[in-house]
């Protein structure tokens, strides 16, 4: 509904797509590494454009320049392709995802706001995910949700580049937890 509204877009994940591509390796190698170079030319356009620090208006018109005939040429292979394949294939799966989430998955190109993929988000919260079992022994269901909240404020932290000890002496100082309810002194 949300989405129907207009007021928030989908951003698809090219890692996502890029692996399966690398997943139909084992029973269709020449046309997956064929398709699979077009999405590496694309991150291999993008990495040009972080390391020359593009951003804003920059950004999105190297990405326009020089990312969109690449799509474009990519959009084409996967028509040429798809018809070629077997439904139950890999390869004919990589397709049809790119084909069924290609606005989303190609959104990056018009917006510089949005990264070509959500691997460093990922990556952090995966972090999160691997102490599921270590929060069995958090004392009681509540420790494990402020556990979790505080490892999502410092994954916030993180990417936002805040320090975390700063912003969390900030928001204690605000809030007069330490000092009211724990008679604690903010250094402690």
């Amino acid at each position: 509904m949300v989405y129907a509204s207009g007021r928030v877009l989908e951003a698809g994940c090219n890692a996502h797509g890029r692996g399966k591509f690398r997943d139909a390796e084992d029973t269709q190698p020449v046309l997956a590494v064929e398709g699979g170079a077009f999405l590496g030319a694309i991150y291999g356009e993008e990495e040009k454009a972080q390391n020359l620090g593009l951003v804003g208006d920059a950004l999105r018109e190297h990405r326009q320049r020089c990312i969109r005939p690449i799509v474009h040429d990519f959009k084409r292979w996967l028509d040429a392709v798809q018809p070629t394949l077997l439904p139950s294939e890999p390869l004919a799966a990589a397709i049809r995802y790119y084909k069924n989430h290609s606005d989303a998955l190609f959104r990056f190109v018009d917006d510089p706001e949005v990264p070509i993929d959500n691997s460093p988000t990922e990556r952090e919260f995966q972090n999160v995910a691997k102490l599921r079992l270590n929060m069995l022994f958090a004392g009681s269901t509540e420790g494990a949700h402020r556990a979790c909240t505080l490892l999502g404020i410092v994954a916030t932290c993180r990417a936002l580049s805040v320090p975390v000890q700063a912003y969390l002496s900030w928001a204690f100082e605000r809030l007069g937890t330490h000092r009211d309810v724990f008679a604690l002194p903010l250094e402690a």
